[in-house]
C-alpha cells in the first residue's frame, strides 16, 4: 500500500524533563577547539547527539560520519571521541535523541484506551519527523532510559486500570510493533521514495499506480491497485487498526457490545 502522509493528530514537543540535564556528568562538555584558529565553542554530549539527529535528518543516514558530524558543529571529527565512543554509540545515541521527544502518557486516570492511542501517537509522530533516522529504532540494539521509564508508566497505568503485569505488557509490546511497522512503512512510502510525497491529486494517483503495475495488467486489477494505493489517508488507516486492537481489548475484557 503506498499511503497519503498526514500529519499526526498529536505533535510531541519535548518537555524540558526528557532533556539530559547539564549537570549530568553524562552529558558533561569541555572546551573544544574548532580548529584553523576558529572560535572555541563548548560541547555535550546531548548537543552532540542532538546535531546527528539533524544531520541524518537532512542528510541520510549513509552520509553520516564523525567527521562530517564534526564539521557541522565547527569541530574536528576527533573532538567527538570526548562525547561519543564511536560511530556505532553515535547511532545508538541518535536512538536516544528520537526518545527525547516523545512525551510520557497523560494523566494517571486516563482512560487505558486513550492511553494507548497516546502512545501510538506519539511514535508514529517521532518516525514521521525523522523519517532517515526511524530504521534506528528498530535495528539498533539499545533501550534508552527514557523509553523504559515511559513503558514502565503505562504498564503502571494498564494495571491499574485492572490488567495483569504480564497482560499489560504484551498489550503494550503490539501497540509498540504494530506503530512502529505501520509509521516506517508510511515514512518509506512518503518520504524515503525517490519519487517524492504520494499526490493529492487523483489524475496524478493515477499516473503513480500505472508506474506501479505491469502493464498487461487487467484492467480490474489496476482499477484494484487504484482504491488500494490512491484513496488511502494514512492516518485514518493508521487509527483504524490502533481501534481494532482496542475492540478486540474490550471483547477480552468481557465488555458489553462486543
Amino acid at each position: 500500500m503506498t499511503p497519503r502522509s498526514r500529519a499526526p493528530r498529536t505533535a510531541a514537543s519535548e518537555p524540558a524533563s526528557a532533556m539530559p540535564g547539564t549537570g549530568d556528568p553524562a552529558v558533561a562538555g569541555s572546551a573544544e577547539s574548532a580548529g584553523h584558529g576558529g572560535p572555541r565553542q563548548r560541547l555535550t554530549r546531548e548537543k552532540v547527539l542532538r546535531a546527528a539527529l539533524d544531520f541524518v535528518d537532512a542528510n541520510g543516514l549513509a552520509a553520516l560520519s564523525m567527521h562530517k558530524l564534526g564539521a557541522e558543529l565547527g569541530v574536528q571529527g576527533m573532538s567527538l571521541y570526548s562525547h561519543v565512543e564511536n560511530k556505532d554509540a553515535l547511532l545508538d545515541g541518535i536512538v536516544e535523541a528520537m526518545t527525547w521527544e516523545t512525551q510520557p502518557p497523560p494523566a494517571e486516570d486516563t482512560d487505558w484506551r486513550d492511553a494507548l492511542r497516546h502512545l501510538a501517537a506519539e511514535i508514529r509522530g517521532t518516525i514521521l519527523r525523522h523519517p532517515a533516522a526511524a530504521p534506528l529504532l528498530v535495528s539498533r540494539r539499545i533501550m534508552p532510559t527514557r523509553r523504559l521509564e515511559q513503558l514502565d508508566a503505562y504498564v503502571r497505568l494498564l494495571m491499574r486500570a485492572g490488567f495483569t503485569e504480564d497482560r499489560a505488557i504484551d498489550v503494550l509490546r503490539t501497540v509498540v510493533l504494530y506503530t512502529h511497522g505501520y509509521a516506517l512503512a508510511e515514512a518509506c512510502f512518503t518520504a524515503c521514495a525517490g519519487c517524492g510525497p504520494w499526490p493529492e491529486d487523483e489524475l496524478s494517483q493515477m499516473r503513480r499506480v500505472t508506474e506501479m503495475v505491469p502493464r498487461d495488467a487487467p484492467d480490474h486489477l489496476v482499477r484494484l491497485a487504484m482504491q488500494f494505493c490512491g484513496r488511502c489517508d494514512s492516518g485514518d488507516q493508521f487509527d483504524l487498526g490502533v481501534e481494532l486492537m482496542i475492540r478486540g481489548l474490550d471483547c477480552t475484557n468481557g465488555e458489553p457490545d462486543c
